[in-house]
C-alpha cells in the first residue's frame, strides 16, 4: 500500500483574503503607499520647481518665485494621496472612502515627522500650520480618489 501526503489547497483567493483585512490594515498601507509615492515624487516636483523659479525669476517677485516652487511638490503630494486613496478605495474589502483619508492624514503625519527630522521645519508656527494643511489636503484628496475608485471595486 502506498501512503501519500495529503495535498493542503487554499480555498480562499486573494481577494477573499484581502476582504477580510482589517479595516486599520487598510489605513495603513494606505500610510505607507502615500509616503512611498510622495518621496519619488516630491523629488521631481523639486526639480520641477527649481526649473519654472529659474525660467521666471526675471519677470516675478520673492512671494510668488517661492510659490511658483513649492507648487509642483505640493501637486506631486496630493497626487500621492489621491493615489494611495485609489488603492484603498478599490481594493480595499470593508475599507471605503473614511478609511482612505484615514491614510491620507497619517501619511501627511508621516510625511510632516520626515520633514521635522530633517529640521525644515524651524518656526513652531510653520511646522504647525504645515501640518494642519497636509492633514487636511491630504485627507480630502485620498477621499477623493477611493470616491472615484469606489466603482471599479474588484
Amino acid at each position: 500500500m502506498v501512503r501519500r501526503l495529503p495535498v493542503l489547497q487554499s480555498q480562499d483567493t486573494d481577494d477573499a483574503a484581502a476582504a477580510r483585512r482589517p479595516r486599520l490594515q487598510w489605513v495603513l498601507i494606505g500610510a505607507g503607499f502615500v509616503v512611498t509615492l510622495f518621496l519619488p515624487l516630491s523629488m521631481l516636483g523639486v526639480w520641477l520647481g527649481s526649473w519654472l523659479v529659474r525660467g521666471f525669476s526675471r519677470a516675478g517677485q520673492g512671494k510668488s518665485l517661492i510659490a511658483l516652487g513649492a507648487l509642483p511638490v505640493a501637486l506631486s503630494f496630493l497626487l500621492a494621496c489621491g493615489l494611495a486613496g485609489a488603492l484603498v478605495g478599490r481594493f480595499g474589502g470593508r475599507a471605503k472612502t473614511r478609511e482612505a483619508a484615514c491614510s491620507g492624514a497619517l501619511g501627511a503625519c508621516l510625511g510632516w515627522g520626515l520633514a521635522a527630522l530633517g529640521g525644515s521645519l524651524r518656526p513652531w508656527l510653520v511646522a504647525l500650520t504645515s501640518l494642519a494643511l497636509l492633514v487636511v489636503f491630504g485627507a480630502l484628496a485620498a477621499a477623493l480618489g477611493a470616491r472615484l475608485s469606489l466603482t471599479r471595486r474588484v
